[in-house]
C-alpha cells in the first residue's frame, strides 16, 4: 500500500513546486511588463493592521478599515496600479493612512480619474495611477450615508439654475465669487473632478465667476450655499447672494425631489414644507 502512494504523493509535491514556480514566474512576468508592481506587498504580506480613509473636505468623513478582506482587495488594486512620473494638479479628495505597526505611510488620492500617464494616488515619493474601482469598489461600498441620489445632478445643477434666474443682475454686479466652503453638510461629496465640470458651467453662465478660495475680498458678489437637510430622493439647500456694493442679501430656497431625475424649484419664500 505505502509502495503504490510513494509516487502520487511525490508527484503531487512536484505539481505543487511547479505551480508555485509558475506562480512566481507569473507575477515577475507581470512586475517586468509594468502590468504589477511590488510596492505595496507590506499589504499583501498582512503588516498593515488597518487603513483610515480620510476626506480631506470634511474632517468628520473617515473610515477605519481593519476587515482583512476589504485590506485584500485594496492591495489588488495598488499592486496593479502603475507607476508614473507626473501626478493630477487636482485637488486630492481622500488621504489613505496605511498603518503598519506604529509607522504610518500616507497617500492622497484624487477620485474620478484614471489616466496611464497622470497619477491620482501619491505621496512625497511615489505617484500611481490607480484604477477608479478604488472609489467604486471600496470607498463607495464602505460610505454608511445614504447621500442623495446621483448628488452631482442635484447639488451643482441647484445653484446654476440659480445663478441663471439671476444672470441679468449679476453680471452687472460685478466680480462674482462662489463659496462652497460653509456647505459642511455637502463637503464630503465635492470631488475635485466633479468641481471642474461645475467651473465650465458656471463660466458659460458668468464668464468671470470662479470659485472662492480664501479670496472672499477679491469679489464684489459672494454667493454661498448652505444645505438644509437631504434624504435620497430629497434634497433642500439655501444659495444666498450677498452685494458688497448695496450690502443686500437676497435668499433662495431650492428645494429637490427625485423621480427618475431631479426637479428643482426655486423660491425667495421659504416652502411650507421646510
Amino acid at each position: 500500500m505505502k509502495n503504490k502512494q510513494t509516487p502520487i504523493l511525490i508527484s503531487l509535491v512536484i505539481l505543487i513546486c511547479l505551480f508555485l514556480t509558475s506562480c512566481s514566474t507569473f507575477e515577475n512576468f507581470q512586475v517586468n511588463m509594468g502590468w504589477k508592481n511590488k510596492d505595496f506587498d507590506y499589504i499583501k504580506n498582512n503588516k498593515v493592521g488597518k487603513i483610515v480613509i480620510q476626506s480631506t473636505r470634511d474632517t468628520g468623513f473617515r473610515f477605519v478599515v481593519t476587515d482583512h478582506r476589504t485590506i485584500s482587495e485594496l492591495y489588488s488594486l495598488l499592486s496593479s496600479a502603475k507607476d508614473v512620473s507626473k501626478k493630477s494638479g487636482l485637488q486630492a479628495d481622500y488621504i489613505f493612512e496605511l498603518h503598519i505597526g506604529k509607522e504610518i505611510k500616507k497617500f492622497n488620492y484624487v477620485v474620478g480619474i484614471y489616466d496611464k500617464k497622470i497619477g491620482n494616488f501619491y505621496d512625497e515619493s511615489n505617484i500611481y495611477s490607480v484604477s477608479k474601482r478604488l472609489d467604486n469598489d471600496i470607498i463607495q461600498n464602505l460610505s454608511f450615508i445614504r447621500k442623495p441620489r446621483e448628488f452631482e445632478n442635484v447639488y451643482y445643477p441647484s445653484i446654476l439654475q440659480t445663478l441663471k434666474e439671476n444672470k441679468d443682475t449679476l453680471l452687472e454686479s460685478g466680480k462674482v465669487g462662489i463659496d462652497l466652503s460653509g456647505d459642511v453638510d455637502c463637503a464630503k461629496y465635492i470631488f475635485s473632478t466633479d468641481l471642474e465640470d461645475f467651473k465650465r458651467d458656471l463660466k458659460e453662465i458668468l464668464p468671470d465667476a470662479e470659485i472662492v478660495n480664501r479670496n472672499k475680498e477679491d469679489f464684489r458678489v459672494i454667493v454661498s450655499v448652505k444645505n438644509q437637510g437631504y434624504k435620497t430622493k430629497t434634497f433642500k439647500t439655501i444659495v444666498s447672494i450677498d452685494n458688497k456694493d448695496d450690502k443686500s442679501q437676497t435668499n433662495y430656497y431650492v428645494n429637490c425631489t427625485y423621480d427618475s431625475d431631479w426637479q428643482i424649484e426655486i423660491s425667495t419664500s421659504k416652502p411650507n414644507s421646510w
